[in-house]
């Protein structure tokens, strides 16, 4: 199905894809070459910006970048062999700028010989899933006090921010977590060991990942640029993690899913933690006064609740660390 684009639709586009392709240039250049690439193409009026601009989820945020998480796929599953054979040399050659017009070009061949495939790509929500953010969360513990948590998540995908316990944490107050993890990370400047103890945990999400499902470790994999093998690497760790210690994560929006968990009693001495990272745009506004309301009449009853946010102010902006108390 599509549907006429607005004229406001191919700036934004143009904007919004030239945005990431400029901050991925200097970790990920094959990447931002194709999402510049892309670009060119909705402003030249070519046959894949037409595709874009008549997609029924244009307005999504985000949207272009799902287009490049359907290339990542279609590489990664031998589809895309030509193109993979680039990103494969700009690999090898970090220092040496890839070229943009061979990489595009092999980009928009694949592009229009695998229309459902992007067709199916273009209708995933972006899942940016990275364990490392958990480093952000576990400072926020910290600087609560710790103690005893309910650990709730919003958009928690495949639950790994809901796992920080069960990763491998150094720094300079030593190491800690589990020695036999897959995970390390390096802990943020506010951790601790043994700061706090996580005795319940949940998560929702509209589109909930299991991390022991090959087709959904795909899509989670799809969203990080090729470039990023550190990166991937250690998503593949932390969703081996997930898949063992299974982390519940409800299909379900936020606010009315939290007033339910909420509902549920917890000791008196447990700390309710609810925690999002790079999911408030996501949101509707009109959801996100609903789950700042629900938090407040949690606490106007008499409850213990803190929010952490890890979010920007925009979409293209730097995030920051915010803690609420209620």
């Amino acid at each position: 199905m599509t549907r006429t684009a607005t004229p406001g639709d191919a700036p934004r586009l143009i904007g919004e894809l030239g945005a990431f392709a400029t901050a991925l240039g200097p970790t990920a250049p094959a990447s931002a070459a194709l999402l510049a690439g892309l670009a060119r193409d909705i402003r030249d009026g070519g046959a894949v910006g037409r595709t874009l601009l008549g997609h029924p989820e244009r307005t999504q945020p985000l949207f272009g970048l799902r287009a490049l998480a359907g290339l990542h796929r279609l590489m990664v599953d031998g589809s895309a062999p030509e193109l993979a054979a680039r990103f494969r040399a700009a690999l090898r050659s970090p220092g040496t700028p890839p070229s943009a017009d061979g990489l595009w070009s092999a980009a928009r061949d694949v592009l229009l010989r695998h229309p459902a495939v992007i067709e199916a790509a273009l209708r995933e929500p972006v899942q940016q899933h990275q364990p490392q953010r958990a480093a952000v969360l576990q400072d926020g513990l910290c600087l609560l006090g710790g103690g005893r948590v309910r650990l709730l998540e919003l958009g928690a995908c495949a639950g790994l921010g809901l796992l920080p316990d069960h990763y491998r944490w150094y720094g300079p107050a030593g190491e800690w977590g589990p020695a036999s993890s897959p995970v390390r990370l390096p802990a943020g400047p506010r951790s601790r060991p043994g700061a706090y103890e996580i005795v319940e945990r949940a998560g929702c999400d509209l589109a909930p990942r299991d991390p022991a499902d090959p087709v959904d470790t795909a899509v989670l994999r799809s969203f990080l640029p090729p470039e990023h093998t550190e990166d991937l690497t250690l998503l593949e760790a932390a969703l081996e993690v997930a898949a063992a210690e299974r982390p519940r994560v409800d299909r379900a929006p936020a606010a009315d899913w939290l007033r339910e968990e909420l509902a549920r009693p917890v000791d008196p001495d447990v700390l309710t933690v609810v925690w999002h990272s790079l999911v408030w745009h996501y949101l509707p506004p009109v959801e996100r006064i609903r789950v700042d309301q629900v938090l407040s009449g949690y606490a106007e009853n008499g409850h213990r609740a803190a929010r952490i946010a890890l979010e920007p102010e925009a979409w293209s902006g730097p995030v920051h660390l915010r803690l609420t108390l209620y």
